[in-house]
C-alpha cells in the first residue's frame, strides 16, 4: 500500500488489511502436507506433529485461520474431489475412493450426500441423465 492511498471508509481499510495478510506458516505448511497426501488417511496428530504444536493448539491454530476445524476442511476438501473426479473421469465410485484414501464405503456415501445433496451413485446417475436430456447442435429437429 502506497502512502498516497486513501480509503473512503474504515471498512475498505480494514478489508484491505485483511487481503494483505497471510496465513499463519504453520498452517500453510500444514495445508501443503493435507494436499499433498490428500490420498492417505493422516491423522490431526500428524499434522500437528509435523508443524510442531500440539494436537490442541494446532487445531485452535488451524481453526482461526481457516474457519474450519482441520477435520471438516480435510474432509471437504475430499468431497470436492470426489465431486470433481465423478463429473471428469469415468472412475468408479470404488475407484474413486480408493483415490481418496480407501475411505470406508458407507462412510463415504453418508458424507458425500451431507455435501452434495446426493449418494455418488444419483449424482453420477443425475450427470448421465441430464447428457442425455440435452440436446446438441447434432440432434435431430
Amino acid at each position: 500500500m502506497t502512502p498516497s492511498t486513501s480509503f473512503s471508509t474504515r471498512e475498505g481499510a480494514v478489508q484491505t488489511v485483511r487481503e494483505e495478510t497471510t496465513v499463519d506458516r504453520r498452517v500453510s505448511a500444514a495445508l501443503e502436507l493435507i494436499h499433498a497426501n490428500l490420498d492417505k488417511r493422516i491423522s490431526i496428530a500428524e499434522l500437528a506433529r509435523a508443524v510442531n504444536m500440539s494436537r490442541w493448539r494446532f487445531c485452535h491454530v488451524f481453526k482461526t485461520e481457516m474457519s474450519l476445524s482441520p477435520s471438516v476442511y480435510i474432509g471437504t476438501l475430499r468431497m470436492r474431489e470426489a465431486e470433481k473426479m465423478l463429473v471428469e473421469t469415468f472412475l468408479s465410485v470404488k475407484e474413486i475412493r480408493a483415490e481418496l484414501g480407501s475411505l470406508d464405503r458407507t462412510h463415504f456415501s453418508r458424507a458425500f450426500k451431507k455435501f452434495c445433496g446426493l449418494t455418488p451413485a444419483q449424482f453420477r446417475r443425475r450427470l448421465v441423465d441430464d447428457i442425455h436430456r440435452t440436446p446438441t447442435q447434432y440432434a435431430a429437429k
